[in-house]
């Protein structure tokens, strides 16, 4: 195993490593575990296979659930984005950021409003136009989350009849949205959506996005500068881990986020902020995040 920082022999795996990921496979979330997991692999930064589990359900409070109780478990860690931080305000959910160890962020995200690209609605304008001739409906991933936040803040941003319909993941958006079951879909950036069979007709970006999405105009641009939203993606662990592997793991994730693996095939591909923040100032971060989120929440009426 490559040593992964002057204190690597204070901890280090002794048995399979259990990398849970609290939406379905196919799902953004999923994508990014597998990639660090392969970034893990091919620069030999583990010594111990790195398994995924996808344990869906809840808008991420089934895996949150799952890995809280695997409390001081070093050998278990779980993606952890802002969609699941704001799921557990809006659904009340029992395990809250507090109850979770976070270890590392490697990238922010932002969020797109796809539709099928063969279909009758090309633009934001054809969209608003249909939702005032009969209704819209507009899937995302989970209930109270980020996609959630989205669809929220478009809904009452454009004077149109919309409708959200959640789903288990991104994966599952995109079959609904292909089969025709819905109409459109808010998708996260770095969920690898196949831009032949879906077309992006907006970005909640603060600005315009590269290559290849940046013939893609922000909400901003289209007349409504308060549909805007970007979001971390993380990871964290069960409460009460050891300091040691705590350390050991922010390492490994630092590694894994300056690996050419990680920044070409991910971050580039994906055309996402590439950023590291370690476990300290992951959980700062997230805190001053969460702050942000029930704001926003409250503001579309998600919360009081």
């Amino acid at each position: 195993m490559a040593l992964v920082g002057s204190n690597a022999n204070a901890w280090e795996p002794q048995r399979n490593i259990e990398f849970v990921v609290p939406y379905s496979a196919g799902g953004g979330s999923d994508l990014n575990a597998r990639m660090v997991v392969e970034a893990m692999r091919q620069n030999d930064l583990v010594d111990r296979p790195v398994l995924v589990n996808n344990r869906p359900g809840g808008s991420g409070a089934v895996g949150n659930s799952y890995v809280y109780n695997k409390g001081g478990d070093s050998h278990t860690l779980m993606t952890f984005n802002a969609g699941q931080m704001m799921s557990t305000v809006t659904n009340d959910a029992p395990v809250q950021l507090e109850d979770l160890t976070p270890l590392a962020t490697l990238a922010e995200d932002t969020l797109l409003l796809g539709v099928k690209a063969d279909g009758d609605i090309q633009s934001l304008e054809d969209l608003i136009d249909q939702a005032n001739s009969g209704g819209v409906t507009i899937g995302g991933a989970g209930r109270g989350g980020e996609d959630h936040l989205g669809f929220a803040m478009l809904n009452s941003e454009l004077d149109a009849d919309l409708q959200y319909v959640p789903f288990g993941g991104t994966g599952e958006v995109t079959s609904a949205l292909l089969g025709g079951h819905i109409d459109a879909a808010v998708f996260k950036l770095g969920s690898q959506v196949d831009p032949s069979l879906v077309r992006s007709v907006a970005a909640f970006s603060d600005e315009r996005l590269e290559a290849p999405l940046d013939e893609v105009p922000t909400f901003a641009e289209l007349g409504y500068p308060e549909v805007q939203l970007m979001i971390f993606r993380g990871y964290a662990g069960p409460p009460d881990m050891p300091a040691e592997a705590v350390a050991y793991w922010e390492e490994v994730f630092k590694q894994v986020s300056e690996s050419d693996k990680w920044q070409n095939d991910y971050i580039e591909k994906n055309n996402l902020i590439g950023t590291f923040m370690g476990a300290e100032e992951s959980a700062e971060h997230y805190r001053k995040e969460l702050e942000r989120y029930k704001q926003k929440l409250a503001e579309v009426g998600f919360v009081e």
